[in-house]
Parts: structure tokens; sequence; C-alpha cells
């Protein structure tokens, strides 16, 4: 007997695919390459690839990139990028959804799809001067954005000034949006995307016992807002913001004896950060320097974190316990990035204006 499966049903199974089986389904048929391609089953198997947590690969980077998937850690295989290197290897400015930001020793941006090969190279924006950037997706426009706070110059105790530009892709072209008095803190670390918004830690001021403020870009509005921090224990070192299961979180140093990991379980709700484990030195081998919250294992009992750029552990919630990673094909120092593999598309209709664009500048 033969069956006629529904098209609804058949995107309900291929959703729960890989996206390199997805492109060698393409093609089968003229049906299943319309159906693969169609923006509704992308986004089909975007959700279900965040929602189960499923589909994801760790990126290594030194000179080269390396990557492997997330869920068995190993092999690590080298991973082309699209621009051109000059010896000197890329950056990755971000994640978001599947696509990389990712930046050359020249400037040259782009937005790519490491897992469909696409990628998208940006205008050229000239910043001789320190900034940094964040990658992430602006849910009302359906437009992902690269945004770069370029810092202008201070003195002493006044607050510093910023200049703060955004690229999407629909315009494809720079815009000055609304500045802000701020730059990046030390160590210098580019924006976390996470409820629609880029998270920084950033100072007013140049002395650097001056209390760190968490500022949020919601790129739907442009607009920029504070967040409240949680009500912490004891006096902090160094603080950071990662991304956490899709949640914003925060990494409190106090030093070398013990760092906290911070959840905020509602967006925006000051109440509801919690702290998801404490480190302290003896748990780990070396300085409790940096550590960054990369993914929960698929049972949501373990986390994987990165350690001063040398080394992965699982740390068990449990046993709260740390277990060091290691895979062959790993380089011996690096700094991580967790993409999704996905079909998101960077084909997208955009105006025909390159180069820089002040017209749309909010004002303070």
């Amino acid at each position: 007997m033969k069956a006629n499966l529904s098209l609804d049903l058949i995107a309900d199974i291929l959703s729960r695919l890989p996206v390199k089986h997805l492109l060698c389904l393409r093609c089968v048929s003229k049906l299943w390459r319309s159906l693969i391609d169609d923006p509704d089953f992308i986004n089909l198997h975007l959700r279900h690839s965040l929602d189960s947590r499923t589909n994801h690969t760790l990126i290594l980077k030194n000179t080269d990139l390396h990557t492997a998937d997330l869920a068995c850690l190993g092999p690590f295989a080298k991973l082309e990028h699209p621009l051109m290197s000059y010896n000197h290897g890329v950056e990755i400015q971000g994640s978001c959804n599947g696509l990389l930001c990712i930046r050359n020793i020249v400037e040259d941006m782009a937005i790519w799809n490491p897992s469909t090969r696409k990628y998208q190279v940006l205008p050229f924006l000239n910043s001789c001067k320190g900034y940094v950037c964040g990658f992430g997706h602006d849910p009302i426009a359906d437009d992902y954005k690269v945004v770069k706070i370029i810092q202008l110059g201070g003195a002493d105790v006044k607050p510093l000034e910023s200049e703060v530009k955004v690229c999407s892709l629909k315009r494809n072209r720079w815009r000055k949006i609304q500045d802000i008095p701020c730059v990046s803190s030390f160590p210098v670390a580019n924006g976390v995307f996470a409820s629609g918004a880029l998270h920084w830690v950033l100072t007013q001021k140049l002395d650097l016992s001056e209390e760190n403020t968490i500022v949020a870009l919601d790129l739907a509005t442009e607009s920029f807002r504070e967040v409240p921090q949680p009500e912490y224990e004891r006096m902090i070192y160094q603080l950071n913001v990662g991304v956490l299961g899709g949640c914003l979180c925060v990494v409190a140093n106090h030093g070398d004896a013990r760092v906290d990991l911070w959840v905020m379980k509602e967006y925006g709700v000051k109440e509801s950060w919690t702290i998801l484990f404490s480190l302290a030195s003896e748990d780990v081998i070396g300085s409790l320097r940096f550590l960054k919250p990369l993914a929960y294992s698929r049972c949501g009992n373990q986390v994987l974190l990165e350690h001063d750029k040398i080394n992965l552990f699982w740390y068990d919630l449990e046993k709260k316990k740390a277990d060091d990673v290691w895979v062959p094909g790993m380089p011996f120092s690096y700094e991580t990035e967790v993409c999704l593999q996905s079909l998101v598309s960077l084909n997208v209709k955009r105006r025909q204006q390159n180069g820089e664009d002040n017209r749309d500048i909010k004002k303070m």
C-alpha cells in the first residue's frame, strides 16, 4: 500500500535532522528542495534545534578555526572561512541562529553561515580607534545586525565618549545611532546576544575601581538600557557577561578565591538572578582568571566551560565536580564559540545603498 504523507508531517520529520543531511535531501526532488528552502521550514528547524539543544557546533579559534559537534565533542576538524586572512586568521565577533560575524586583520567583516557556506561581506568601515562589536537578531524586523561601539576619547574621571554604528543585512550599510557615554571595561569583550538585545560590561570612567555597568542595546528599538545586576556577596575583581541556555548570565570573579556563575531566569527582573554554581580555586587546575560558559549538556545537568583559553571542562551541577575535556585535534590554546547548525539564509531584500549613513541618528 502506498502511503501519502502530508507536507506538514514531512516537514516535522525533516526538521529533526542535521543540516548536512538536509542539504543532501534537497536533491531528492523539486518538492523537497522547495520545502527545505522555504522560510517557514527554516524557522521550524531553527526552533526545534534551540528547544531540543541539538545541532550545535563548538568552534575553537587560534590561528585557524577548528570545529566539532557539541554533542560528542570530537573529533575536531579545520573549518575554512571565506575571508582573506593573510596568515593571521579571523576573529569571531558573535554568533546568532547559525550565523557568525567574522573579521580579519584588515577590518574586512562578513556574516557567514558555516553550515551552508553562504556569506555576505559587509561594507568597509574604518575603525582606527578602539572598539567592541556585537552581533544579533532583530526579531521585529527579522534582520541581523552588527554593532560597533567605537571609543572616541576621554580624560581622567570624566565620562568617556563613544560612537555607535550599526550595519544590518537588509540595509547593507553602516549608520550612526544613539551614542553612549561609556567604553568597554578591561578586559575588552564583544557583546553577548540574549533576549533580543546585545550586552556589554561597560564603564563610565577611566578609574578601574569604578563599578562596572551591564548595558543592553535592544536591537529592535536600537536604544540602550542598564540591566540590573545580582546582589553580590563579595567584592568583584572582574565581571563578564555570557549566555547559557538562551538566558543572560554573569561570571563574577572574586580574585583567585572563587568564581560565581549567575543566571537571569526572567530577563530584566533583578530578583530572578540565581547562582547556578560557584567554583573555588581548588576545584580546577590553574588559576580562575577567566571562565566562559558555553552550553548545557543535552540532559541539562552539566555545563561546558572554557577555562583561561587553554582547556575545556564539564561542570556537574549535581555532583559539584569539574571534569576536563580533551579531544584529538584540539589546539594548545584557543578561544571558543558555540554555533548552531542552521539553514538561516543571507538572501534578504536590502536597499542598494552601501557605505556609511548618518541619517537615522537618535539624539540622546
